[in-house]
């Protein structure tokens, strides 16, 4: 490559950049759960490692972080298989009350002059398509609650090979595990609070399945800048079906105050110095990870690429890509990056 020109180098760049990334979308099957198991083992290293530290032996440790963790996510399908089944069998009416909806407001706009049919209108917004959208998504997510066992037979393989060096944020390795434990760890405690607060919301309203869109809500916060949007589409909808616009107005201001009280009160606070990615490339990664992983890949779009930031960072000659990357205010001096990246190389 040393004798190849400028212009050729970033040809061969990209050309390998997209061989790659369709190999990965080629692969996405085997890809999610391993990478959903390698996520799930990050997190869960430093329960393990402070159980270990408590004098107790790493397999024992091992059983009860697993165990623990079989608690917790085994509740969520218990919870909401029954409201997932009722919304999949009811999706027919919901779609009749749909076109009933657009024809009544075709009927309320052409008394103001506008030639507006029902097609027109669906043209620019289709509720039975949103709602038809919100079941892809779901059904995609409990295609990966079918792979539950596979899952979590690799997060007890990896943590059972995990050297004790990925706890230590001195190493590149460290910094990566350190990194996502922290942004899982907040990102975790602001969804269950969004998707507990939005239930009780939703629940109060008398808005169907509150419990599947509180779930929709915690598992989309995890998808920055755009997640609660896309969580508050369904609730609004069918309150929009059965009780009216001002039912719909409601539920959205209630969506609103809680999402951005959460997320843009709560959660920066917490979070310090937020992603360390500017906000073009967040959403840049939702979409790229999204098509190679599907939606499970925007769920983990933004830990992925502070991945690989940081691997960008400790080599000197990819240090301007991690810049691009990074907001301006969090960009160190060249000096103080190549001198990191020098003490600290990629093993």
């Amino acid at each position: 490559m040393s004798d190849l020109s400028r212009p050729e180098r970033v040809l061969y760049s990209l050309a390998a950049i997209a061989i790659v990334a369709g190999a990965l979308k080629a692969a996405s099957g085997i890809l999610v759960p391993a990478l959903l198991a390698l996520f799930i083992a990050i997190v869960c290293t430093d329960p393990m490692y402070w159980l270990i530290r408590q004098g107790l032996p790493k397999w024992l440790a091992i059983v009860l972080v697993v165990v623990m963790l079989l608690v917790i996510t085994s509740a969520f399908p218990l919870v909401i298989s029954g409201s997932y089944v009722e919304f999949t069998r009811e999706l027919p009416l919901y779609q009749q009350r749909a076109d009933t909806l657009l024809r009544q407001a075709a009927t309320w706009v052409s008394h103001y002059g506008y030639d507006y049919d029902a097609e027109s209108i669906r043209a620019v917004f289709d509720p039975a398509a949103a709602l038809g959208y919100v079941q892809v998504v779901l059904a995609a997510l409990g295609g990966i609650l079918s792979r539950y066992l596979l899952i979590m037979l690799l997060v007890i393989f990896i943590l059972v090979d995990v050297p004790q060096t990925v706890n230590n944020r001195s190493t590149p390795a460290g910094e990566i595990v350190k990194t996502v434990q922290h942004y899982f760890a907040i990102k975790t405690f602001t969804s269950m609070l969004t998707g507990g607060l939005i239930s009780i919301w939703l629940l109060i309203l008398d808005v169907q399945y509150p419990l599947l869109w509180g779930f929709l809500a915690f598992l989309l916060n995890f998808v920055p800048n755009i997640g609660s949007v896309l969580a508050a589409i369904p609730a609004v909808i069918l309150s929009l079906l059965f009780d009216g616009y001002v039912s719909a107005l409601i539920v959205m201001i209630g969506y609103v105050l809680i999402n951005v009280g959460v997320s843009n009160g709560l959660e920066p606070r917490i979070m310090g110095q937020q992603l360390g990615l500017r906000f073009v490339w967040i959403f840049v990664s939702l979409i790229v990870w999204g098509w190679i992983l599907g939606p499970v890949g925007m769920l983990l779009a933004v830990p992925l690429t502070m991945t690989l930031r940081i691997a960008l960072e400790k080599h000197p000659k990819t240090i301007w890509i991690a810049n691009i990357l990074v907001p301006e205010n969090l960009i160190k001096s060249t000096g103080e990056q190549a001198e990191e990246a020098q003490e600290k190389p990629v093993s």
